[in-house]
């Protein structure tokens, strides 16, 4: 098979694909969220028929046959806390002919040289080709329902069905591994044993961690990188947080009490509300990160890389180093 053009062909329609997404998200994420509001409507109205009790997963299923059969469409299954083993089905379809509309013109190619290369190619092996390449434009629908989740959440149709304590919405195979999109867990936890298991050193990378309101004071988690964390309403003080990640976290309303959090990278991360005191980012690198309405005093930006869109609109600022390209906030009091 001639990878050179298939190779090619790849990155020419992945990249049309791109353009397409910018182009229309607007379009694409309200196609979801009327398709997912419309599959909460029938999950509701099998747990008010008694069919269906508590939701803890909401799987998106990508299923090979599909791929196979030009059948552009995701799985949609609701399983309750004992996952695949739930015997009560609830699913449903979630058409996705924008995104895999793309893949159909590569598998169409794959086909095209398998059948070229007089016997040398399998049907087998051309099959695994597409399967493979599908994992792409699996990433460009996983990314809108992750955005989409947003949205989707404050609608009548997910608010009023019925959830466990801990609910996750998740992508992959079917009944196979997945990545989590959207988590909400409201167990009651322990503040000392959530800091234990942060600096175990058992991990480095956490994702979906739902720490809120708790006592995470004189931590050390110096060099840990989190991905679409919340900790909101924690107390940090005397935190260390040095040469670690933040990327999509949420941070409301915490406090950062002589906190060190230097060389950090924090992306697309929430600190509106937050209490900071005496914190020095030195060194780090920021990216969309809001300090809406905080209370910044003593704070040091020295010698950090802000990248773009620090928002510091109706902040409290008192005597810190702000970055050079800081847009100057409306409640600065002095530094």
């Amino acid at each position: 098979m001639q990878s050179f053009d298939l190779q090619r062909k790849s990155k020419e329609l992945l990249t049309r694909l791109d353009d397409y997404v910018k182009g229309h998200f607007e379009q694409l994420e309200a196609g979801f969220l009327d398709c997912f509001s419309e599959y909460c409507d029938k999950i509701y109205q099998m747990q008010q028929k008694g069919e269906k009790g508590a939701i803890a997963y909401i799987h998106f299923s990508v299923l090979r046959t599909n791929i196979l059969l030009k059948k552009h469409e995701i799985r949609m299954d609701a399983y309750d806390e004992n996952w695949y083993m739930d015997s009560v089905e609830c699913s449903g379809k979630y058409p996705v002919g924008e995104f895999y509309s793309y893949l159909e013109e590569y598998g169409d190619m794959v086909e095209e040289l398998r059948r070229s290369s007089m016997g040398k190619v399998s049907l087998a092996k051309a099959q695994e080709r597409v399967f493979d390449e599908s994992n792409y434009y699996l990433f460009f629908v996983a990314e809108l329902i992750r955005i989409g989740m947003r949205k989707a959440v404050r609608t009548e149709a997910y608010e009023r069905i019925a959830r466990t304590p801990c609910f996750i919405v998740c992508i992959g195979g079917f009944m196979d591994r997945f990545d989590i999109l959207y988590k909400e867990d409201h167990t009651v936890k322990d503040g000392k044993e959530v800091k234990r298991c942060l600096q175990s050193g058992d991990r480095r990378l956490f994702s979906y961690e739902i720490n809120e309101n708790l006592d995470l004071s004189k931590g050390n988690y110096e060099e840990l990188e989190f991905q679409y964390s919340s900790f909101s309403g924690c107390d940090f003080t005397k935190s260390n947080w040095n040469k670690g990640r933040l990327l999509f976290c949420n941070f409301q309303n915490t406090i950062l009490r002589n906190a060190k959090m230097e060389k950090m990278k924090i992306f697309d991360t929430d600190f509106s509300g937050a209490t900071l005191e005496n914190v020095s980012f030195s060194g780090g690198k920021l990216k969309h990160v809001s300090f809406a309405g905080a209370t910044l005093s003593g704070v040091d930006f020295s010698n950090a890389l802000v990248a773009e869109e620090i928002d510091f609109q109706d902040a409290r600022i008192v005597d810190c180093n702000l970055p050079k390209n800081a847009a100057v906030p409306s409640r600065k009091e002095s530094g």
